[in-house]
């Protein structure tokens, strides 16, 4: 476990995702002009994302669930056909399940099982000491590669399921479903 290691990767869904506010990022622009981007925001409240999580080894073994009213699962938004998650929260002890974060490049790719993605699962207060985080990271493009893994995404449209399995580069094994009941997209 590394503290502090995927902070790029926060600062992007921070910046692109409402940084896990306590409501829908609602300012999200719906392009109208030539040229820009489609975004579809839901507005229908109630739980957007369940996550269940399985680690085995390593200090943080457990089985872990979690709730989200807040948009959590986004489609476009790390890039062209990407699927990403960003569920982070705050005054958690450090032996408490606080983040997950997922980038998917390919999500069509991944809808029938791929091995390249960027998965975060963070324990404690996110950018505190104390803070640490389990990191399966196998793109293509990652200038280190850490642990292993498979992960499927089933793409309903405005719904979706992820489900993953892998052992992160600190041999935590990291098992479990991340249901996106709302999505936001981005198709441009």
């Amino acid at each position: 476990m590394r503290p502090f290691q995927s902070l790029p990767v926060l600062a992007f869904f921070f910046i692109g995702c409402g940084g896990g506010s306590d409501s829908t990022n609602k300012q999200a622009a719906e392009g109208s002009s030539e040229g820009s981007s489609a975004v579809q925001v839901p507005t229908g409240g109630g739980t957007a994302t369940t996550i269940h999580l399985v680690i085995s080894g390593g200090p943080h073994a457990g089985t872990y669930d979690a709730k989200s009213s807040d948009l959590t699962c986004s489609y476009g938004f790390a890039g062209k056909g990407s699927w990403g998650n960003q569920y982070s929260v705050t005054g958690k002890k450090p032996n408490e399940f606080s983040s997950l974060q997922l980038i998917v490049p390919d999500t069509k790719d991944a809808a029938d099982g791929t091995d390249k993605f960027l998965m975060t699962v963070g324990f404690g207060q996110l950018m505190q000491p104390g803070y640490t985080e389990h990191t399966i990271n196998t793109q293509p493009s990652a200038s280190k590669m850490e642990g292993s893994g498979t992960l499927t995404v089933d793409d309903r449209g405005q719904t979706g399921k992820v489900t993953f399995k892998g052992k992160s580069g600190d041999g935590a094994g990291l098992e479990g479903t991340i249901d996106c009941h709302q999505l936001m997209r981005s198709e441009g």
